[in-house]
Formats: C-alpha cells, structure tokens, sequence
C-alpha cells in the first residue's frame, strides 16, 4: 500500500532538518489587518493568465497604522490605488513584495479600501494551468490553485502566512462552456456578450491564503446531497464520469456524519465539496473545497486496492475543516495542530468504523514511517520554527509521528477527558489562530492534570523512546522479571523519557497485564508468575510511541507470532524471528501467513519473508505467491518477492501475470520483481508493459522502474526515447526520466552523458511532474555537470521548490551521491553478501539437527 500521511506530504529528505539556510520564522504584524478580499479576475485558460483587480479590505489594529507590505511574486501591469481616491497612497514593487504607504495615518478600528490592479501569466507556483497540446493532445482544459505552504502569493496579493484571514468574494470570468468553482457559497453567475460568464462566490467566514482556492474548466460534476443542510458535490475534469466521482467520493457524507458527531460540531462551512485535477500532486483542504490529483480517480479495478487508502485521505482533508480551516495555527511552528490532528483522525475513524484491528493496524504503519524518517534522515522536535521553508515542516516527523503522539497523550488522558477537551478547544477557538501552549491550556482545564511535562517530552523535544526488553522467569521464585531500558537515554536518566505503559505475560492463554511507569534510563519490573509464560509483552495494547527491540526467545516469539490477540504483536512476532535468519523461525512466518486473517498483518508476513533473504524464505514465497488473491495484500507479495533474484520466484511472479488479471498495483510490483532479475528479466514483457497506457499509469510505471532495475545497457536508448514530449503521458514520462537516472547511474561514468544531457534538458519540460522528476534525477546520478543548469532552473520555481532543488545542488558540490543511492547501494551489498552466505547457512543449519529452535 502507498504511503501517504497527507497527499500533499514530502518525500522523505536526506540530510539535515531545514539545511543550511535555516532561521527562525515568526507570524507576522498585522497592524493593518486585511478582513476581506474581492478577487475579480479574468482567466483565460488558452493564454494560461489571469488578469483583473484584488480589493483587499483592511482594518488598523493600533493608531498611526499606514504601512502595509504585500507578497505578490512576478506580477505584471500592477497599479495600486485606495477605492477612495481622495486617500493617497504611495507603493513600490520589485517582484516579490508590494510595499504600500498612506499619506494620513489610519486610526485603529478604521478600514481601507487597497485596489491591486494586476496581471499573471503562467506563474511558476500557485495558479496552475491546462489544456491540450500538439504533445499531449488529451490533456483536459482547467485552471487550478494549489497553495500549501506559500505559493498564493504568485498569483494572489496577499499576506501570505496564515495568521492573515480574511472572509472571500470572488467573481471569475472564463469561457462560458466552463464550470468555475470557489470557496463558499455560489451567489451570481452573469453571462456576457463574448461568450464568458462570471461566477459569484462568496465565503463569509476568515480563510487564510493558503486555503483560498478556485478552480475553472471543462467538469463533470456529482450532486450528492445534503449533510446538515449544506450541498456535497464532486468534480473532475471531462474525461471521467460520475461513476468514477462516486466511487472515489461516494462515502464522504457517512464520513461527515461521523465526523461531526465525534466532534460534537457542526459542520462550519456552507457546502463540501472536491474536486479532482491534473498534476495537484496529491489532496489539499481548501476550505468548502477540497482539491485532489487526479491519479486518486478510482476505476473498479484500482477501486479494489486503494478504496482503503482514498477513504483515510478523505477522512484526513475533512478532518482538516476543523483542525487547520475552523482553528487555524498561528504560524507553521505549529503545524502539527492541524497535520498531526488529521493524521490521527483518520486512525479514529478506522477504529471507529472497522474496529480495533486497523487501529492498531494504522499506528504501526504511521509509527514504523516516522522512526524510518527519524533514524535515516533527521530527527526534529515537532514545534520549531528553524527552517529554510515552512514547506519543509510537512515531513514524516508531522504526520504519522505526531499522530502517535496525539495518541499516546489520549492514553495518558483517557478517551473521557481526552475527547472532552478537544471539543472544549474547537469551540473555544472556532475560527481563530492558535499556538500549541493554547490546546494544552485547554486540555489542562478540562483534565485538571499538569501536561508540560508530557508536552516538553514529545513536542518540544526531538526523539523517540527506543524501547529494549530483557525477560527472565524464575522457576523457583516463581517470577518473571523484565529489564527495560531506554536505549536512545544511553544511561543518563535526564533523557529517559517519562512512559507510563504496561508489561503483559500470557498463561494458559490469558492475557495479564501490570502497570508500569518509566521515568529512568533502566526500569525492573519483578512479577509473580506461577510458570513461564506462554507469551511475554511490552505495550500490548499501544498506549506509547516507541520502538521495541523484545526477543524472549523463539518459543515464545513463535506462539505470540499465530496466539497473539492484536495484530501488532503478531507483526512484531514476525519480524523478531525474520531478523534470526533460523530455518524454523522463517518457515513458522510462512506456516503463519496462511492461517492469518487479517490483511494487514500477512503484508507484514510478507515483508519479513523478504527481508529474511534466506532459503526458507523464497520458499515461503513461493507457497504465498499462487495463493494470495486479496487486492490489499498483493503488492507487499511482490514487493516481497522484488528483494531475491531467484528464477523459481521469476516463474511464480510471471505465472501470476499470464493468469487472472492482477489490480494495477499489484501489476506494477509484479514488473519490478521481474526487473528485479537483472539479465534474467524478460524484456519483451517490460518493454510491452512499459508502453501501454492503462487507467492510473500504476503498471506502466512499474515496467518502467523494472526496467531500470535490470541494468541492462541497451535499454539507455529506448528509456531516453520515452522521456520525449508525447512518447508517453506525463506521469509515465516523468517515470521515465528517474528511470533513465537509476539505470545510468549502473553504468560506467564516461557512458552517463546522454542521460544527464537529457535530464538537463527535461528542466526545461512545460511539464511539471517532468520537470521535477528531471531535477530529482539529476541528483541520483551524481551528475555534477548539472549543477549549473539546477541553479537556473531553481530561478523558476517557487521558493518552497527551489529551496529541494538547494538541497540537490549540495549534495551535488559536497562530491556525494544523494544519501538514498549511497543507502541503495548499501542495501545492495549487504544483499549479495546475504546470498552468498546462504548456502553455507543451510549447510550449516541441516547439520545442527534442530539447533535453530
């Protein structure tokens, strides 16, 4: 399953938290405060501009106000003026602020009419376009905006932090056969003599830049009713249906109901809807109008493997109409106020609706997303304001981290109080800014309890309590005593983190459990215990965050492995005994898989048996291959088999393709398995497969990356054929371009040059997805040559884009490759070494006579 944690939510970053070029950021003054805008606008999707007027209502918040300074990147044609002309004002502009000055103080309470007559075309961020071309003749008409985290700027006057809110009016021109969509509620359309109409949509309450949003374009729409008295609709450009809409959205009012009554809050704004486009790259929460890329369009084949997925993105955008559009955070400092929320919410809606098993199921995901971030690239306090872009804020520390740690505080709280004070801090500061000390505050009051602590621990502070458990049982004694240290403490007690959890032991198949609170570096714990457990456990019912490092033996861990009542301990079972490499412990994970019920767990299963990298393992493989036939399963099945160059797990694989039609996702791991073969793979296969279009692109660019993976020098020419403009669609061809990258860089230096000649030129691709794809690529390669080029490219980006483009460059100059490739390389080593050493494993193992139980 793909990870998401937000749509909108970076790729994992190597290297330093906010790089080099970090400082602190702080919310702006608001002495002039802007309260309202009236956007009129013209947008001509053939020319791909907007032209036309912003009116920004102001109010002075002290005496003497007078100076005002706007963010507006690459304007043309501005002229600025007071609807009053009688008011004189002076203003300058130099392409990336509008400084404006009146000539008479303004008193505080007044207001002020500001005028910003302007321009914009093509803007490099904020205000996308779209239309055919000679390349891409079946690219859709639209217009789209797209702002998280300060991108309005490039095309809407404003002041571009989300402490400034303001109540919206837009009136958009367009083409009167297109259907124009905005923020609020719509009140007028006028059609005139020219064939255009303006629509009319208002928004009365405050709605910061970042969630202003409209759309314009040749739609298909979906009215599906009402939830307490406000519209719910779908969108998407023409060349879907209503059918593809309400599979995508058709469960979005059960979605609201519940939210609603979770929160005990009405829904705040006049009408929900989304709308799904090309090239968003992934789903925003703009309030009353949620935009989506459009890749999360559902056929009835990949509606059978990311129904669960797109359900979890939804439940997280709505959640955002409370947490981020309803309160807003500050500045973005403070962001997990709004991501972490919604990341959580979508792990109580699964408790809710399906029960505890994909709660749990969802922690474990989000949990084992968050260390592989902490652990490989960075580790950061969730509240900082050290970066070089707010944009860097939305991380994997944001997501999943900070929704297992909403979680822990709910368990040190408990559910009561928990929900308790999050209703009492929505309705205290609906439709107002907040920081993190004003939800504490909240949560005090309602609790009674004293949470700095927990809140210096787990917000304010960087790391992760990285948990290791000894467990000894004393047959005469009759006792069971667990060791437990904080291993990221390293033995001092000040860096212990605070946990209060419980240890669990199984007898006679029941379940104990006993408190404990840790607050040292190394806590015992001694338990009567009438006989040696069945099972022994820390945290069985995932109160805190930690890692967990527990191996009470094989015995025990093959009994929790199929015993085990929640699906966390029967992963963890699993990857215990993965990492001994014994035959018995690898063949009990493959004896476990088919007797598992829930599908969560065998993609665990699946997992450990390819990080095994033993025989037993492909044998396991190969009994779970030809018999595993769920949708949400399959992909970790063939990502699994991906991790051995195997010709017994080639056949299996290929048997899978040439059978029943496998979902697009599980198609595209099934290429890559195959790549995965080297000069074994069938070319023929993914050459053919890399060529055809299917609904979503999933297997297309799955052969593209198999492709790739086969080092196979001949493919260079083909792979830079496909990056050519309308060899493919965008996002295959932007698979083009990090394939080219990941092939070239298995070659010998001197014959990298066409590739990094091409990806040099692909900087310049009208297309977006291209274009990055082109930059990331670059960076991959190790292509130095490039370094020039990157830095004029970045000159054409928004400064969020242009701060990951710094990072490549960087690297670039440091002389090292990209840490991923340094890590893929790595990971590739210690492979061959592991196959190496197999035989002798086995030979070793067959002779021990059991010695591996």
């Amino acid at each position: 399953m793909v990870e998401h944690h937000c749509a909108h939510c970076r790729a994992l970053r190597a290297g330093d938290f906010g790089g080099p070029s970090a400082r602190p950021h702080y919310p702006p003054d608001l002495t002039l405060e802007p309260v309202h805008l009236t956007i009129d606008l013209h947008v001509d999707l053939e020319a791909q501009q907007a032209a036309g007027a912003v009116t920004i209502t102001l109010e002075a918040r002290a005496d003497g106000a007078r100076d005002l300074k706007l963010n507006l990147v690459d304007a043309i044609d501005v002229d600025v003026r007071d609807a009053d002309d009688a008011r004189a004002v002076s203003w300058s502009y130099d392409d990336e602020a509008l400084s404006v000055r009146w000539q008479e103080p303004i008193a505080a309470g007044e207001r002020r009419d500001l005028v910003i007559a302007y321009r914009v075309e093509r803007p490099a961020a904020g205000l996308y376009f779209s239309k055919p071309t000679e390349a891409h003749p079946d690219d859709p008409w639209c217009a789209m905006t797209d702002h998280e985290t300060e991108r309005a700027r490039h095309w809407l006057p404003s002041i571009d932090l989300p402490a400034a809110r303001a109540s919206l009016e837009f009136r958009l021109r367009a083409r009167e056969d297109f259907t124009i969509v905005a923020n609020g509620r719509l009140t007028e359309e006028i059609a005139h003599d020219d064939e255009t109409r303006t629509a009319v949509w208002k928004l009365e309450q405050p709605c910061p830049s970042y969630l202003t949003c409209f759309a314009i374009g040749d739609l298909v729409s979906v009215d599906d009713g009402e939830v307490g008295g406000g519209p719910v609709s779908y969108y998407a450009t023409s060349q879907y249906t209503q059918a593809h809409l309400r599979r995508s959205f058709g469960r979005t009012k059960a979605m609201l109901e519940w939210m609603t009554a979770r929160l005990d809050h009405p829904f705040p704004y006049p009408k929900y809807a989304q709308i799904a486009l090309p090239g968003i790259g992934g789903a925003m929460e703009n309030i009353s109008l949620v935009t989506w890329d459009d890749i999360f369009m559902l056929d009835e084949t990949l509606a059978l493997e990311w129904t669960w997925l797109l359900d979890q993105i939804n439940v997280h955008e709505m959640a955002h109409s409370y947490f981020g559009d309803l309160v807003v955070c500050r500045d973005y400092a403070h962001a997990w106020l709004k991501e972490s929320w919604a990341t959580y919410m979508e792990t109580c809606w699964l408790e809710d609706t399906y029960g505890e098993d994909e709660q749990r199921y969802d922690l474990y995901r989000n949990a084992t997303n968050y260390f592989t971030e902490a652990d490989s690239s960075y580790s950061r306090p969730l509240v900082t304001r050290e970066f070089s872009s707010s944009w860097q804020m939305y991380d994997w520390h944001l997501y999943p981290g900070g929704a297992c740690r909403m979680h822990t505080l709910r368990c040190e709280l408990g559910d009561a109080v928990f929900w308790d004070g999050v209703r009492a801090y929505l309705k205290r500061f609906a439709f107002k800014t907040v920081e993190t000390e004003d939800f504490r505050r909240v949560l005090e009051e309602v609790s009674g309890r004293s949470l700095v602590q927990f809140f210096d621990q787990w917000i304010y502070r960087a790391g992760y309590p990285h948990i290791k458990v000894t467990f000894e049982h004393d047959d005469d004694s009759k006792q069971g005593t667990f060791t437990i240290t904080q291993e990221q403490a390293k033995g001092d007690d000040a860096k212990a983190f605070r946990l209060k959890t419980d240890v669990g032991w199984v007898i006679d198949g029941e379940l104990r459990t006993r408190a404990v609170e840790l607050t040292r570096a190394t806590t015992t714990v001694i338990v009567a215990m009438a006989r040696e457990p069945e099972q022994v456990r820390f945290d069985p019912r995932g109160k805190v965050l930690h890692k967990l490092d527990f191996n009470p033996g094989a015995d025990k861990l093959r009994r929790q492995l199929t015993h085990a009542e929640d699906v966390v301990g029967r992963i963890q079972a699993a990857h215990e005994l993965s990492r001994t490499g014994k035959r018995r412990n690898i063949q009990a994970i493959a004896d476990a898989y088919g007797d598992e019920g829930f599908w969560g767990v065998r993609q665990q299963l699946a997992k450990a048996l390819g990080a095994a990298g033993t025989h037993e393992a492909i044998e396991g493989l190969l009994r779970v291959i030809p018999a595993e036939t769920d949708p949400m399963v399959l992909e970790a099945v063939f990502q699994a088999a991906a991790k051995y160059r195997d010709p017994r797990l080639a056949d299996c694989v290929a048997e899978r393709l040439r059978g029943d039609e496998l979902p697009y996702r599980a198609r595209a791991a099934a290429y890559e398995a195959l790549g995965a073969q080297r000069g074994d793979a069938p070319l023929e296969l993914l050459t053919e497969a890399a060529q055809t279009p299917t609904f979503s692109d999933f297997p297309q660019r799955g052969a593209l990356r198999a492709l790739a993976s086969t080092r196979r020098e001949e493919l260079l020419e083909r792979l830079l054929a496909w990056t050519e403009p309308g060899a493919l669609n965008h996002r295959a061809r932007a698979q083009a371009a990090a394939s080219l990258a990941a092939l070239a860089r298995t070659l010998d230096p001197h014959k990298r040059a066409p590739a990094t000649e091409r990806l040099i030129d692909l900087l310049r691709d009208p297309s977006r997805p291209v274009h990055a794809a082109a930059a990331r690529a670059l960076g991959a390669l190790d292509a130095r040559s490039a370094i020039g080029a990157l830095e004029q490219y970045k000159g054409t980006l928004s400064h969020q884009e242009a701060v990951d483009v710094d990072d490549i460059i960087r690297g670039l100059r440091g002389g090292e490759t990209p840490k991923v490739t340094a890590l893929e390389k790595q990971v590739e080593s210690l492979r061959d070494t592991i196959r190496k050493l197999e035989g002798r494993l086995a030979t070793v193992e067959a002779r021990a006579e059991g010695e591996g139980d």
